[in-house]
């Protein structure tokens, strides 16, 4: 089964969730999900949906995996079937950058199709589904047992829609010039949206119930011209090298802090070509050891070097 979700109306989504689930009731597809899109922070915002149902079915304790080249994918499917000393009904999420678990992987996610491990939901991150991917085997067949959730990205000029929409849901609300400058400032980067709605949700204001004004969001919003760890991932295989290593530099000088320049740089290069992305997120993947001690290495040096690949 496919759904689409659309950025424009969030209030839909727990009845599409609940509607796909109600159709399959008492079959183990219910417990099958998948969620595609090709903008990281929707692509969240549906997944943190999909998961909040299944939490109010029981799936309360959750584990979460992003497969690289060398994960092992039977010991991974053996975990699944091993009972658990926190909750009866366990929730496991897979990340596939790149929407394609290799041959291995397949298998055993066409096994879990078949012979699921019994109190356990198992909910799959993709890319954007092009023909190529969804003509898959293994996804193919998931279209058919289980739910695929598909979250169109809004066109450009509908930003400002998107932005008013999360700003009602935060009990705030802004003029049409206002929202214009919003949009025009994000330019459909809704990672960064997101963050300044919530820090703009946070601020004191002197007259609350007062529709925000451009001159206030001047204020409130981030300065994009300064080091930001967003507009430095959203830049890094676009602008040279110097250039991006330059800006490297100023956010460590700055204490920014690495797991979010790497979160970030991990979303924007989800949005790379396949033969670029799945590297670079491997790459990241090292690097977020490194900062937790967990491998060895200088995890700055590290992202200065991904820098250099990535540059044109």
């Amino acid at each position: 089964m496919q759904i689409r979700f659309d950025p424009l109306r969030p209030e839909a989504y727990p009845g599409l969730i609940s509607a796909a689930a109600g159709k399959l009731a008492g079959a183990k597809a219910a417990l099958l999900w998948a969620v595609s899109g090709d903008d990281p922070y929707l692509q969240i915002e549906a997944a943190n949906q999909v998961r909040h149902w299944l939490q109010g079915e029981g799936y309360n304790e959750r584990i979460s995996e992003t497969p690289d080249r060398f994960f092992r994918w039977r010991d991974w499917f053996g975990q699944t079937q091993s009972g658990s000393l926190f909750s009866s009904q366990r929730l496991f999420e897979l990340r596939l950058p790149t929407g394609r678990p290799g041959i291995e992987g397949a298998t055993v996610l066409a096994q879990w199709m078949t012979s699921p491990p019994e109190a356990t939901a198992l909910l799959v991150h993709l890319p954007r589904l092009d023909k190529k991917l969804a003509a898959t085997q293994w996804l193919a067949k998931w279209s058919d047992e289980g739910v695929v959730v598909t979250v169109e990205t809004p066109r450009p000029e509908l930003m400002s829609s998107w932005i008013e929409k999360r700003l009602q849901a935060k009990g705030l609300k802004a003029n049409r010039e206002a929202l214009a400058l919003m949009a025009s400032q994000f330019e459909g980067n809704y990672s960064a949206a997101h963050q300044e709605l919530e820090k703009l949700a946070a601020s004191p204001r002197a007259n609350p119930d007062a529709a925000l004004t451009p001159e206030e969001l001047a204020q409130a919003i981030s300065n994009h011209a300064r080091y930001n760890a967003f507009q430095f991932a959203q830049q890094i295989s676009t602008v040279g090298a110097a250039r991006s290593l330059r800006v490297l530099r100023g956010l460590q000088e700055e204490g920014e802090p690495l797991p979010l320049i790497v979160w970030a740089c991990a979303q924007a290069c989800r949005r790379l070509p396949e033969n670029k992305s799945g590297p670079a997120l491997q790459r990241l993947s090292r690097i977020d050891t490194m900062f937790k001690g967990i491998a060895p290495g200088d995890p700055w040096s590290e992202l200065e070097r991904l820098v250099l690949i990535l540059a044109p």
